[in-house]
């Protein structure tokens, strides 16, 4: 009887939750005036920098870009993470990786969140889920946008891997990365 209560403690103990330690936190965000935008960027929801006060119309991001819609307190979002991270990494010039934190506490919770995750990318701010006109409800969701403006897709749900998401920039986007 007392191996089984071992045992039982061991499987309770390998199983516990740990945060993502594979993440490699930033010292920074790219800034959002990095951010390649149209001519219409005065058009459309305005939203917040995470990184400063500025704001950038969503629909002003030009593309092709992929856009992720994430919060700090969405399991499936973490799951993903890594995916964006690693595309924004191999990318480079061939499409912008723009990041949308929505319903967080407070802004200073979507920058730390995003810094001690390693989400170098621009990030954008809407603490109280307005864009959820734009993007749809729920968390996560990726809009992919083509090189002349157009949303080509919108996936709801996470990217587990990022061969899907190799996948996914190739089809709707029509780049190829590596």
């Amino acid at each position: 009887m007392r191996i089984w209560l071992v045992v039982l403690l061991l499987l309770i103990t390998s199983c516990s939750t740990q945060s993502d330690k594979s993440a490699t936190p930033v010292d920074s965000l790219a800034p959002c005036s990095s951010i390649k935008t149209t001519a219409s960027s005065s058009d459309g929801m305005l939203l917040e920098c995470l990184d400063n006060d500025d704001e950038i119309s969503i629909k002003s991001i030009a593309g092709p870009a992929v856009i992720s819609v994430w919060a700090s307190w969405c399991t499936n979002c973490a799951a993903q993470r890594k995916n964006f991270i690693k595309l924004h990494q191999e990318a480079g010039d061939l499409l912008q990786v723009v990041g949308v934190d929505v319903e967080e506490r407070s802004k200073d919770d979507g920058y730390n969140h995003a810094l001690e995750n390693g989400l170098a990318f621009p990030q954008l701010y809407d603490p109280d889920g307005r864009s959820t006109t734009y993007f749809g409800p729920g968390v996560p969701i990726t809009q992919f946008i083509n090189k002349d403006g157009v949303l080509t897709f919108q996936k709801v749900g996470p990217i587990f891997t990022y061969e899907e998401m190799q996948e996914l920039v190739k089809e709707y986007l029509e780049i190829d990365i590596g």
